[in-house]
Formats: C-alpha cells, structure tokens, sequence
C-alpha cells in the first residue's frame, strides 16, 4: 500500500498481518506417555496382589457351598432310597449297603486344605448322625483353610440338629461370621 505524506513524499508502508499461527496436534507427548504408564503400574502393583486374595477367598468360599452341598445331597439320598448314605470326610457320599459312590468328593482347588472333617450317616428319616450316634448330630462337620490369605481365613461347615448345615468364616483370632451358638468352634 502507498500513501502520500505531508511532504509531498511518497512513502511505502507495509502492513503486516500478525496472526498467531496454531498448529492443532493430535496424541500425546512422551512426558504425558510416561506419567500414564508410571500411574498405572503403581495401580496393578496394588491392584494384582488383592485380586488373587479376592478369588483365592472366592475359591474357598465355593467349596464351602459344595460341601454343604454335599451334605444336602447325601440326606436327600437316604431318604429318596429309604437306607443309609455314607459322608465321609472328604465328602464323598456313598451308600452304606452297596458301596455305591453317589457323589465323589468335591476336588480341593489349589491353596486350599481341609484341616478336619468328619464322617457322618444320612438316615431315611432325613438327619445327619455320626456312625456311633443314634440322634442327629450337631457340630463341626468341616474346617476348610486357605493358608495364602493375609488373614488365615477358615470356611466351617455345621450341622444343626442333623438337618441343616451352615458354612461361615472364621479368622486366626477366633472370630469371624459364625454363629456364636455353635458347639465346637472352628479354630480348635
């Protein structure tokens, strides 16, 4: 552009456009990269170890089920074919007569131990007794550990009057979620 001054001299002056030019980049920058990378690692190093407690007690807490599975199926059993059904303390149900397996025990999976059981008969008229015993029997029937768990945790399995089992946990120190009215504690 060109104007023409007071003077009467001509004088050329350029305008220019100071426009910041923005580039817009797209992803991430390396820093950026190495805080995510950094944030989620310290993330599955706590998360990773507290998982495998969680299906570790998921682990013994289903075989608890089964046992008391067990149980049910070894009643329904005896009274279903009118004679006695042998628990042992593995839990496999067998009849008493025949020798017939009718369950086979439930598989421990790994880091689970079964720190004691008993073995019981299921009677036709439907309760749980011990082999000596004429009456149901009331008392721990199983102790089931997981030695990997901070807290020690134990599943153990009663039976109430015969009839009805029941798995609840316990801790090392005694206490835990059983029924305070059983009577034989789980950590002996």
């Amino acid at each position: 552009m060109s104007r023409l001054d007071v003077g009467g001299k001509l004088s050329i002056h350029i305008f220019a456009l100071e426009t910041p030019v923005r580039l817009r980049t797209t992803g991430f920058t390396l820093i950026e990269l190495l805080v995510t990378l950094t944030v989620a690692a310290v993330l599955l190093a706590v998360a990773i170890p507290s998982f495998q407690n969680l299906a570790l007690s998921n682990r013994l807490t289903t075989t608890a089920n089964a046992m008391v599975h067990a149980l049910n199926l070894a009643r329904s059993e005896a009274v279903k074919r009118n004679q006695d059904i042998s628990f042992d303390n593995t839990a496999a149900i067998v009849t008493t007569a025949s020798n017939t397996t009718i369950a086979a025990a439930p598989t421990l999976p790994t880091g689970i131990q079964k720190v004691s059981g008993k073995a019981l008969i299921a009677s036709p008229a439907g309760y749980l007794r011990q082999s000596s015993g004429t009456g149901g029997f009331s008392g721990l029937v199983m102790d089931l550990y997981a030695a990997n768990l901070p807290s020690g945790q134990h599943r153990c399995i009663y039976l109430i009057t015969g009839i009805t089992p029941v798995a609840c946990t316990a801790d090392e120190t005694g206490t835990g979620k059983c029924p305070n009215a059983q009577p034989n504690p789980c950590l002996q």
